[in-house]
Formats: C-alpha cells, sequence, structure tokens
C-alpha cells in the first residue's frame, strides 16, 4: 500500500503541467477537499456504505436506497461525478451523500473512520486498490452489486490478470448482471461460492418508476409546451457521435415529428446551438424559454434527471451512446418497460443482454446512419406497434428480481 501511495504521488508529480490550472479554479478546491475528507462529523453508529459513479449508477439505487431506509438503515451514498453529486443530493435529501475519497491510504482510513461502515457495497464496478484493502483490513464486508465487466475492460484487465485477481479476491460476494459477467470475472479466479447472478438492477428501478410517472398534461407544462399535433421523437442522453446521425435528418424528420432532444452532457449546449443553426433548424432549450412550440422547433432539455417523464410522451426513442463503443448505449431498460420503439445504433454493450432481446423482437431497430434513421421511421407504419410495445415493456418485467437479491445478501454479510 505505501507503495501504491507513492506510485500516485510519483503520477501527481509528473502530471503537474496538466492539473495546476485546477488549483486556481474554486469549484475543484472545494471538489479536491471533498475527496480528501468526507466533511462528516464521526459517528458510532454503523451506517451502509453504498458507492456509485455517476448519474446512472446513482439513479439505478433509488428503489434500493428505499427499501434500506425503509429498514432503518442509515446509508452513506458516495459519488464519483460532480454530476452525479449534485443529482444525488436532490433526489436522496434524507441521506448523507458524499464525494468518494481519493485513493490514498491516509484519505480511505479517514473515510472508514468517519463513516464506520457495517458493509461498502460497490454499485457496478468502481475498483480502487487502497479503497478495497482497508476496508478489508477493517473486517467490513464489500458488495459488488449490479456487477459487469465491459468488453473494453475485459481485454485491459486480461494483460494484468495476477493484479486483478489479487484485487477482486478482496470483494465478499458478487452479484452479477449475467452469465456473460460471470463468466468474466470466473476468469479471474472468483469461486463460484462468491458469485450470484441477480440480472439489472436497473430493471427494477424502471418499472419502480413507472407508478410515480406524471400524467401527459403535467409533463407537457413542465416542458413549457402544449401537446403537439405530431408524433414526438425523444433523442435520449446524445453525444456528438449520435448528434452527427441525428442532426442532417433533423430537417426531413421535422416535417412529420415533433422532436426533444435530451443530451447526455447539457454543458455542451452552446455547441449543439451551433450545429442546429448552421443547418437552420429551429430550437428553443427549456432553461432559457418560457413557452416552446413543438409543432415549429425542436425542444432541448438541458436538465439532468427529467429523462423517462420525457420518454413517457415520447412515441419513437432514440437512444443515444449506441453510435461509440467506448460509450456502450444508455438505459434501454427505461424506454423499454414504458413499452417505447427504440432506435439506435450497433454499440449497446452496456446491456447486451436486453439489448440483444429487444433486436429480436423488432422493438430496438438497428441503423447505420441518418438515412437509415428515416427508412426505419417508414418502415414502422407497416408494423403492428401494439404488439411490439408489450414485448417490450414484458422483456423488462421478466429481468426483475435484482433489489431482493441485494437485500438478501446485504442482511446476510452484515448479519441482520
Amino acid at each position: 500500500m505505501i507503495l501504491l501511495d507513492l506510485g500516485y504521488f510519483f503520477f501527481l508529480l509528473i502530471s503537474f503541467p496538466i492539473w495546476i490550472k485546477f488549483i486556481f479554479n474554486k469549484n475543484y478546491r472545494h471538489l479536491l477537499r471533498q475527496r480528501i475528507s468526507p466533511g462528516l462529523t464521526p459517528n458510532k453508529q454503523k451506517h451502509i456504505w453504498i458507492h456509485a459513479v455517476s448519474v446512472g449508477e446513482v439513479k439505478s439505487l433509488k428503489n434500493l436506497i428505499r427499501q434500506l431506509t425503509s429498514r432503518n438503515h442509515p446509508i452513506v451514498l458516495s459519488v464519483t461525478t460532480p454530476s452525479g453529486y449534485e443529482y444525488a443530493k436532490t433526489t436522496h435529501p434524507d441521506i448523507r451523500v458524499i464525494n468518494s475519497p481519493l485513493d490514498f491510504s491516509f484519505v480511505v482510513k479517514r473515510f472508514l473512520k468517519t463513516i464506520n461502515p457495517s458493509i461498502l457495497v460497490l454499485n457496478e464496478l468502481e475498483i480502487w486498490p487502497n479503497w478495497l484493502s482497508w476496508t478489508k483490513k477493517s473486517n467490513i464486508p464489500i458488495l459488488l452489486i449490479n456487477g459487469r465487466i465491459s468488453d473494453i475492460a475485459f481485454k485491459k484487465y486480461r494483460k494484468f490478470r495476477l493484479l486483478i485477481k489479487k484485487i477482486f479476491n478482496k470483494i465478499d460476494f458478487y452479484i452479477l448482471q449475467s452469465e456473460i459477467h460471470k463468466k468474466r470475472f470466473s476468469f479471474f479466479n472468483i469461486p463460484e461460492s462468491k458469485i450470484e447472478v441477480c440480472g439489472n438492477i436497473k430493471a427494477d428501478e424502471a418499472s419502480a418508476l413507472l407508478p410515480t410517472l406524471p400524467s401527459e398534461n403535467q409533463i407537457m407544462k413542465y416542458l413549457k409546451t402544449a401537446k403537439p399535433r405530431k408524433k414526438i421523437i425523444g433523442f435520449a442522453s446524445t453525444h456528438p457521435s449520435d448528434e452527427k446521425i441525428i442532426i442532417p435528418a433533423l430537417e426531413a424528420l421535422k416535417k412529420r415529428f415533433a422532436l426533444v432532444m435530451v443530451p447526455r452532457h447539457p454543458d455542451r449546449i452552446q455547441k449543439l446551438r451551433q450545429q442546429l443553426e448552421q443547418q437552420g433548424i429551429p430550437y428553443s432549450v427549456w432553461s432559457d424559454s418560457n413557452t416552446i412550440d413543438l409543432d415549429k422547433c425542436l425542444l432541448i432539455f438541458d436538465r439532468i434527471g427529467y429523462l423517462f417523464n420525457i420518454l413517457a410522451i415520447s412515441d419513437i426513442v432514440y437512444m443515444g451512446g449506441t453510435f461509440e463503443k467506448k460509450i456502450g448505449g444508455h438505459n434501454l431498460y427505461e424506454p423499454a418497460v414504458q413499452g417505447k420503439i427504440i432506435i439506435g445504433g450497433p454499440h449497446y454493450n452496456n446491456f447486451p443482454i436486453i439489448g440483444h432481446e429487444l433486436i429480436k423482437t423488432g422493438v430496438y431497430r438497428l441503423i447505420k446512419d441518418g438515412n437509415d434513421f428515416i427508412r426505419s421511421l417508414n418502415q414502422l407504419e407497416a408494423i403492428d406497434l401494439e404488439k411490439i410495445k408489450t414485448r417490450a415493456t414484458q422483456t423488462v418485467m421478466d429481468k426483475k428480481g435484482s433489489t431482493e437479491c441485494i437485500l438478501k445478501h446485504i442482511r446476510n454479510l452484515i448479519g441482520d
């Protein structure tokens, strides 16, 4: 661990020219202080420490956290990204939300002493050596939930099998998304007795969100618009690679459809404005507008946390991140549970199981480019959409059960 700390310090030293500019940024200095010290009062009461990376992972934990708090378990939720932290603070005002610790020994020990966890629950796969080692040394059980190793990560990890194996074996139990991921973890000699495949927690979360949906009128009112005369295409979590496909097709699309675009990163709005203006596409940005006419212009929704509701009013959903393998697509469970037709590119590797099933049943329509997008929309007119929508919803419902599985193993590991 000392060698690892020295390695981190050496890396910081040689990368000094890159990060020195952040020292003069007040927000980054504040973030750094929070990642060195949790800013909590030390508490003798044991807490369940849950960790998530960003907005998507935090969102998937909503139902699990609700179940735990209803059982009177105190929770500390740590988050890696600034956007995830802000979303967590807004979504979970009744629990303690902190920025995740830097992976230095002295930092991790400080967090452990302050939080006093009964268990560390890691969502998906954010693995830091010091964090795992000092948690293990403190006799605190570690549970990995909704675990997966992506195609890209698996190729990298295989090169360092002995090191990864040593790190992975510090985790007490693995709750994984699918048999594919079980095979990948088994490659690093994780015994079967420490693994259970329970599906994707995002299936549970998506189905749990359905009863909370506002009415169509309430959603339209929030979006500052009346219901359009045309059907709506919702462009979900778009990246530049998606917009290269979408934007050239908008001129043809806007004649037949109302358009709502939700960029994955709202701080890219200015670049998106420029692209739309170059193409002569009329648009309104939600935060800059008092009223919006969806029959006349595209709506850019520039806030985090309302996408599920926007999907609800969409007739067709384009799923972002699917034209870049490194991104691997975003949450397919949310549009599918609402019975939506999904259009997207070939890279849905973040959700391979449900992606394959949705393609097989005709719910997910693969496209190659903007022209293919328009052709795919034309083909939908000759298809029994109601039958496809039923298949979409059922595909998600068949994958529920991860939350109960996680609760069972948390109880086992903390002796509750």
